[in-house]
């Protein structure tokens, strides 16, 4: 599926689910793409690297809905994955072969979100989880939307994780994923935002603070013990994750050095 596919099927999700927006959080790959197209607006080769659209659900339901989202969304061209042959709920969600997926932590008042989402749908519960949600921001999405054979300009207001809070969680959370594959994904979306922020300086005060204040208190052990030296795994996973770079001669030293103002920022006293 190319790039300009990818993105009619995500902005179609955000059409489809857009009364409930409010009360959801865009997460995961995604954040490369809105970051750069909508918040910083800057021009970035591919910063597309996963198609799964993911959304953060907490139990502070603002909204009322007639429906549920698993309502609203099997009344349309949706399809269901079932997770237990012998089970006929819970379901993951596809839109044209891409998973639209609900996010939450594990000590969430579960019912309060089945309210919103409904018991049928498969919501996943992540430690650490909650930290994207208690610190997001709205970015404003525009978006064309070609379903219908007609072309229709539409904008979205969607909340994401600031750049700074999705920077920290992926460098406390890393380490705990299932493999090299995954680990390099998640790494590679912290070098885009080391990378390509404009506003990188403050990026790294917001992240000094989160440490400051006890967050993810993990992360710079992770950070440090990943990226120690230009030769250390994370620098070489970054290098492979991201391939040929026609813009910079030296990637890995490139990576080497954007961590090492990482890792110096949560070195840092910010009082």
């Amino acid at each position: 599926m190319n790039l300009e596919k990818i993105e009619a099927v995500f902005f179609n999700v955000l059409e489809d689910i857009s009364d409930y927006l409010p009360d959801l959080t865009l997460v995961g790959g995604w954040m490369p793409y809105i970051y750069s197209n909508f918040l910083w607006r800057t021009t970035v080769r591919n910063p597309v690297t996963t198609v799964d659209i993911d959304f953060g659900v907490d139990e502070s339901v603002t909204g009322e809905y007639s429906k549920t989202i698993f309502e609203t969304l099997s009344s349309l061209d949706y399809k269901e994955r079932h997770l237990k042959m012998d089970r006929l709920f819970p379901v993951v969600l596809y839109k044209e072969k891409i998973p639209v997926e609900f996010i939450t932590y594990p000590t969430v008042d579960i019912k309060a979100i089945e309210k919103m989402v409904g018991h049928q749908i498969q919501i996943n519960k992540i430690e650490k989880f909650d930290f994207l949600l208690k610190h997001r921001i709205s970015i404003n999405i525009q978006a064309t939307l070609t379903g219908t054979g007609k072309k229709k300009n539409k904008s979205y207001l969607l909340n994401c994780p600031k750049p700074s809070a999705f920077l920290y969680h992926k460098g406390a959370t890393f380490i705990d994923r299932e493999n090299k594959e995954k680990q390099a994904k998640d790494l590679h979306y912290m070098y885009f935002i080391l990378r390509y922020a404009p506003d990188i300086d403050a990026i790294l005060k917001e992240v000094s603070q989160y440490r400051e204040k006890g967050y993810l208190t993990n992360a710079p052990d992770s950070i440090n013990k990943f990226f120690e030296r230009v030769s250390s795994q994370g620098c070489l996973l970054i290098e492979q994750e991201n391939g040929p770079d026609e813009f910079i001669r030296d990637v890995r030293q490139d990576i080497f050095d954007r961590f090492k103002g990482l890792r110096d920022a949560l070195q840092r006293n910010t009082a």
